[in-house]
């Protein structure tokens, strides 16, 4: 099967206040997924990765990619949550998968239409908003040596979406889809 690496959002700084309390962190919150992910994946028998180890680990961007880059994967798959700029509007919402090579794009497929389906199929107000490259060079796909996409679930920007990507329930319908997502483009690479 595929060496896989899961890439948790490490933006910890990206974070909902309500009253004063932080009530959701991107960096948090995408570990989780991703942990359920991982194992999702090595049950269908892939070997399986992530960036970091714990929930709050400090780390940047340059060590994860070292990091991903060591195990030799086969392919790597960033996970996310959106958010919209100031000032905030609470009505955008959807998912969108970035990709910056043509390898990367096919994975972006896979990964993007399983996840929009599984979520579409549990909220039905979900927003497909496609597969693109992004308007910045970001980071984690210009630095990986392996086909990589980075999705970002919902916006946690969104009261409502921010309820589901805190629901430990979502979290393992997110994780099914994006690991169904994977090892079927993994039947692709022969």
């Amino acid at each position: 099967m595929a060496i896989i690496v899961l890439n948790p959002s490490c933006q910890y700084g990206n974070v909902v206040l309500e009253a004063g309390h932080v009530v959701y962190n991107e960096g948090h919150n995408l570990f989780d997924i991703a942990l359920k992910t991982k194992e999702t994946l090595e049950n269908l028998g892939h070997e399986v990765y992530l960036t970091r180890s714990l929930r709050d680990e400090a780390s940047n961007l340059e060590t994860e990619m070292q990091k991903a880059n060591s195990f030799n994967p086969d392919l790597m798959v960033s996970l996310h949550s959106d958010a919209t700029g100031e000032p905030i509007n609470p009505s955008v919402g959807g998912t969108t998968t970035f990709f910056a090579s043509e390898a990367g794009y096919l994975l972006a497929e896979y990964v993007h239409h399983s996840l929009c389906r599984a979520i579409g199929n549990y909220y039905p107000k979900h927003t497909d908003r496609g597969i693109k490259t992004h308007w910045l060079k970001l980071y984690v796909l210009h630095n990986i040596n392996a086909p990589a996409c980075l999705t970002e679930i919902l916006f946690h920007t969104n009261p409502e979406e921010r309820k589901l990507l805190l629901n430990p329930l979502f979290h393992q319908i997110a994780a099914k889809a994006i690991a169904e997502g994977i090892d079927t483009y993994t039947k692709t690479l022969g």
